[in-house]
């Protein structure tokens, strides 16, 4: 036993002694403590605070920890967000594509192609030879003879006067030469004959277009090759001119005139002059 003297406040109080006893703890004890001796402090009781009851008061809900280990770290609740969420990004299903451009299906100049069929089913000798004449003279063009199938374009009409692909390919002639208006002259006749065809038509049309752009005539060529989509969709040379001149387009005069306008008071009538 210890005695502990305890100081006191005053000279006169009295001493008080404390008795303190040691007792033994095995040794057993000290090195391996119980398994349920340590808590979790998650799952063991806490003391309450100042904020409220204590919440996790249930000895059932207690979670005993192996020895050495060290009590789990508690998991913290992430604040809530009181900003609304975002809108969610279109997804590319959502999103409208872009014209492709190059998905447009174009058709190839019918002009080019043999007049083999025409010559086969000419309902007359006349028209067939001349026909056959306007196929050779087709070919001398691509090979850039200019001059000699314009001859012979010639007699070709000359066999037959209704021999529309005749006049065509002379339009095609004078384009070559640059003549535009010559050009123009023939297409035009051409057009009369092939109305009933709507994949010349349409090319006969984008020809005109292009001698009216070269010879300065922007609104009539543009007009030109409208009627030449009309006629055939897949038309390139239209769809390249008309787009070059999409600015040029023909507006109807209802459209362009302005509206007039109905709230609108009408202006007072003019007194009469007085009269002497």
């Amino acid at each position: 036993m210890l005695p502990i003297s305890a100081g006191a406040s005053r000279a006169d109080s009295p001493i008080v002694v404390a008795e303190l006893q040691e007792e033994s703890i095995p040794a057993q004890d000290l090195a391996a403590p119980s398994p349920g001796a340590a808590m979790s402090p998650a799952a063991a009781p806490s003391q309450a605070d100042d904020t409220g009851p204590d919440t996790n008061s249930n000895p059932e809900d207690w979670q005993a920890l192996p020895p050495g280990q060290a009590p789990p770290a508690e998991r913290e609740e992430p604040a809530a967000d009181s900003t609304p969420a975002a809108p969610a990004p279109a997804t590319p299903a959502e999103i409208t594509p872009a014209i492709d451009v190059g998905s447009i299906a174009t058709t190839p100049q019918i002009s080019d192609s043999s007049l083999a069929p025409l010559i086969d089913s000419a309902p007359t000798p006349a028209r067939a030879a001349s026909l056959r004449i306007t196929e050779q003279q087709r070919i001398e063009l691509e090979r850039g003879h200019t001059d000699d199938a314009i001859r012979e374009l010639a007699h070709a009409i000359s066999i037959d006067p209704s021999n529309s692909y005749a006049y065509f390919y002379l339009g095609s002639a004078y384009v070559a030469r640059k003549d535009y208006g010559q050009a123009e002259t023939f297409f035009k006749r051409a057009e009369i004959g092939v109305a009933a065809n709507s994949a010349w038509l349409g090319e006969t049309y984008a020809f005109e277009g292009v001698c009216l752009e070269q010879a300065g005539k922007t609104a009539e060529a543009a007009a030109a090759y409208q009627k030449a989509l009309a006629a055939s969709p897949g038309n390139l040379t239209a769809r390249v001119g008309a787009t070059r001149l999409s600015a040029f387009m023909p507006v109807s005069a209802t459209a362009s005139a302005p509206a007039a306008d109905v709230d609108q008071p009408a202006p007072p009538a003019s007194a009469p002059p007085p009269s002497d």
